[in-house]
């Protein structure tokens, strides 16, 4: 048989290298072809040329080998290791689930990457194992805000983009398709001379026909033809083709060792000597890879199979014994554990049907890796294991318990208690420390189904004092203990002429809890005494009792906490007029969160905002995912949404949207019921009364106002109605002229008059034209300019400067007044900031 040692050279066509040189040119880049066309072969031979022609261009890949976000997010920031600040905040941010995470996530990325004067690609393969749409929103934002040394290439079987995103991408895009990648008959003839081939011409030219230019097919054929002298028939499956060509020439210890690494995703040297538990793993991973060109190996030494041998294997493999299937995954599952890669050892334990491995994974993750997109796997994991092996592994049943509170999963909570106690009752090889700590957690757990209620949760929290002798595992000290909600009043205020006892049992009973939890939550007494201050009017208490909350928060880093502070002294700012400590720390509070990497609390702080705005009367400075009403979008964990829809609320009062304020509180009625948010309730009725008022329905606006004060009065709240005093005002003289609550009705108007005073000077002095908005008078020149929808180059031609000093000057502006999001939504921004609000 005669040697074809060039068999496995890559093949590029004349006509693709000059295609692929056009990637330079463009910020994105999509390879798009059907499977087999080579598009990752193609795009990596141009990434080594690139290497060698541009020694300082910076190459980063990221190949998606599952359906998963969560994968595809870790990949994507590996993929940066070599940026470790970088990488350890795009960690914290988690993959960006809404327009404000994503914008985050491009203003990273810009401040990185810009310092670098050298071009840098960024090579993502197999974007068609995602689900449509799951990151065309984040690719396109990429796109068109990274710095433009950045290129964005991306390969994938399936259209990518729209129509419409295409047109909008316009001259940014560069697409190279399958009529790019498919051999014509000069190119082939010249691979077939390349490999030293001795076809005729019309052996070539039928193959042509045959495989209209697939590569993969020709690949195949020449194979083939080199092992045996004969073509494939055209009419054979693709895959019974790789079967014929690439399986069954091997030797019988060659093809099993494929069909058994086969079921990985990917893998290296030593995970496959880990697998295939033999000396000789390396040997044959070294032939396979040297005469197979369906098998790649990076630079990085992970080992890939071509999609269509993958699945060629994987069927081989789905036809070997049970046993011999559970005991690869099972050691596949061992692997990804030694190696703290927990879904991967979660996953393949499953597949292995290996419970006590995947509670071992459960345990030592602590499930913490697990988030939504793996709650139905999870909910079947509970359910499917069996109650014997459950009942051997008490402390994965605390972790159960804990993350199907996440998922919302209560009565299976209930269930797994049960089976708690009699796994603890059977195991008498637990030490009674070993046996309280699990009970303790347990405890701690299990307290979460009676969230809000203080008293409640106390006396589960009391029993872990008890029987704890370390910090809790089933709390993470670090997460956010108010769930992302700005106002732990709000939060936790659940009983109307109860607001005092609440506080009461806040301060003694928190105590219990940070006890087992190491401070979790610390400072939350003082937190919800103040708001409670303030809701009654009485700023002075408030602002002392603020200040003690600050202070325990701190000592223990809880932000949340903080976060919830920050907001009632922007609230006390607001009403004393004082819009400069506003704007300061709207400012700082952003970039405190950036820096401490809080993302999370990123929406808490935007709705925040949006609220204030709105009792400002200015609902176009909102947040723009606020504004625009995206809720759902939103990163607001569920406790939090009643009062996320209540601040929303406002800012469609602010818009004079009355009628969907009103079409909205059946919706808002039944989320707000659900832990009895009263403020909440509260706030919804003044709303609706507002909104009657102004629609002409007087009798039915009153009868809101009412059921309002009857709500909030027995606790001294009257905060709320003096800040919609605008809206409430003639409505509460006719009420007090019908000698109802005259006292508090006197009070409220007072409160509203001072709130109303402070908002026009707040208005009068900080939105006219003659406000400066701390900027230079360069600075405020360049800003209005911009205002006026000017581009850098006509405001750098008007002022006799460089187009690069104006982008500076802008940044620098926009950085000044704390404007956030991508360029063009700044620039909106800022045109709403400069207007003349004089009303």
């Amino acid at each position: 048989m005669a040697s074809y040692p060039r068999l496995n050279d890559i093949f590029i066509t004349e006509r693709l290298k000059e295609r692929l040189s056009e990637i330079g040119n463009h910020p994105i880049t999509t390879v798009i072809a059907p499977m087999g066309f080579g598009k990752t072969t193609a795009v990596n031979w141009w990434a080594k040329r690139l290497a060698k022609s541009r020694g300082e261009a910076v190459v980063l890949r990221q190949m998606i080998v599952t359906d998963s976000v969560t994968d595809f997010w870790s990949g994507f920031c590996r993929a940066f290791k070599g940026y470790p600040q970088l990488l350890e905040e795009m960690k914290a941010l988690g993959y960006p689930k809404d327009v404000p995470a994503t914008a985050l996530l491009s203003e990273l990325l810009h401040e990185t990457l810009s310092a670098s004067s050298s071009p840098l690609y960024f090579i993502m393969d197999d974007l068609h194992l995602l689900e449509k749409n799951t990151v065309t929103a984040l690719l396109l934002l990429l796109s068109r805000n990274l710095p433009d040394c950045v290129h964005l290439i991306l390969l994938s079987r399936n259209q990518i983009f729209s129509e419409e995103e295409r047109m909008r991408l316009g001259h940014l895009l560069c697409e190279i398709g399958a009529d790019d990648l498919r051999l014509n008959a000069r190119e082939l003839k010249a691979y077939a001379d390349r490999c030293g081939l001795a076809a005729s011409p019309e052996e070539l030219d039928t193959l042509v026909l045959q495989s209209e230019g697939w590569i993969s097919m020709i690949y195949l054929n020449f194979k083939s033809y080199a092992q045996n002298g004969h073509w494939l028939s055209s009419s054979s499956d693709i895959f019974d083709l790789i079967h014929q060509v690439l399986l069954v020439p091997l030797e019988s210890r060659q093809r099993e060792f494929l069909i058994l690494i086969g079921m990985t995703d990917e893998f290296t040297a030593g995970q496959a000597a880990y697998l295939w538990q033999h000396g000789d793993a390396q040997s044959l991973l070294d032939s396979l890879t040297k005469n197979n060109a369906f098998i790649t190996r990076s630079e990085q030494g992970i080992y890939r199979y071509h999609h269509m041998l993958r699945h060629c294997v994987r069927l081989m493999f789905a036809e070997k014994p049970e046993g011999y299937r559970q005991e690869s995954y099972s050691r596949l599952g061992k692997w990804h554990l030694k190696e703290q890669e927990y879904i991967a050892a979660y996953f393949a334990f499953a597949a292995a049907y290996d419970w006590v491995g995947l509670l071992a994974t459960l345990t030592e993750d602590n499930a913490k890796s697990l988030n939504s997109e793996h709650s139905r796997a999870f909910v079947e994991w509970s359910e499917n294991c069996p109650k014997e092996i459950l009942l051997q592994n008490p402390a994965a049943i605390v972790v159960f318990m804990l993350k199907l509170f996440s998922f919302h999963c209560i009565s299976e909570i209930k269930q797994m208690k049960k089976l708690l106690l009699v796994s603890l009752e059977q195991n008498t090889s637990l030490t009674e420390e070993e046996r309280n700590n699990i009970l303790g957690d347990a405890e701690v757990a299990e307290s979460l189904l009676a969230y809000n209620d203080i008293s409640a949760m106390s006396v589960y929290h009391r029993r872990a004092c008890l029987l704890l002798r370390r910090s809790t595992v089933s709390v993470d000290s670090k997460g956010t203990w108010t769930f992302s909600s700005p106002s732990i009043f709000m939060s936790y205020h659940r009983r109307v002429s109860y607001a005092d006892s609440e506080s009461a049992e806040m301060k003694e009973c928190m105590p219990y809890y940070y006890q087992v939890s190491n401070g979790h939550g610390n400072g939350a007494e003082h937190s919800f005494a103040a708001d409670l201050f303030y809701e009654r009017g009485e700023v002075t208490d408030a602002d002392i009792s603020n200040r003690m909350a600050r202070s325990a928060a701190r000592r223990k880093n809880q932000y949340s906490v903080l976060m919830c502070c920050e907001f009632l002294d922007l609230r006390m700012a607001i009403f004393q007029g004082n819009y400069d400590r506003v704007k300061q720390k709207s400012h700082e509070l952003r970039e405190w969160l950036y820096k401490e990497r809080q993302y999370a609390l990123l929406n808490t702080l935007d709705m925040c905002l949006g609220f204030l705005y709105s009792l400002l009367g200015f609902p176009e400075y909102a947040p723009k995912w606020f504004a625009e009403g995206k809720l759902s979008e939103a990163l607001i964990m569920f406790p939090a949404t009643p009062m996320l829809h209540t601040f929303y609320n406002q800012l469609l009062l602010a818009q004079e949207e009355w009628t969907e304020v009103i079409a909205r509180q059946e919706e808002c009625k039944a989320l707000y019921g659900i832990y009895h948010n009263v403020l909440c309730e509260i706030r919804l009725h003044i709303q609706l009364s507002a909104a009657l008022e102004q629609l002409g329905r007087r009798k039915e606006a009153l009868d809101e106002l009412k059921l309002a004060l009857d709500s909030a009065l027995p606790d001294g709240i009257v905060m709320p109605f003096a800040e919609s005093g605008a809206y409430l005002l003639e409505l509460l003289k006719e009420l007090k002229g019908r000698e109802l609550y005259t006292e508090e009705i006197e009070k409220i108007c007072s409160l509203s008059e001072q709130f109303h005073a402070s908002r026009e000077q707040i208005r009068r002095e900080h939105f006219g034209e003659n406000e400066s908005y701390g900027l230079s008078e360069r600075e405020l020149i360049i800003a209005r300019l911009a205002a006026q929808r000017k581009t850098n180059r006509e405001i750098a031609e008007e002022l006799h400067l460089a187009e690069g000093t104006v982008r500076n000057q802008l940044s620098r502006i926009f950085d000044k007044l704390g404007l956030a999001g991508d360029g063009k939504n700044k620039r909106i921004l800022l045109e709403n900031l400069l207007k003349n609000k004089k009303q």
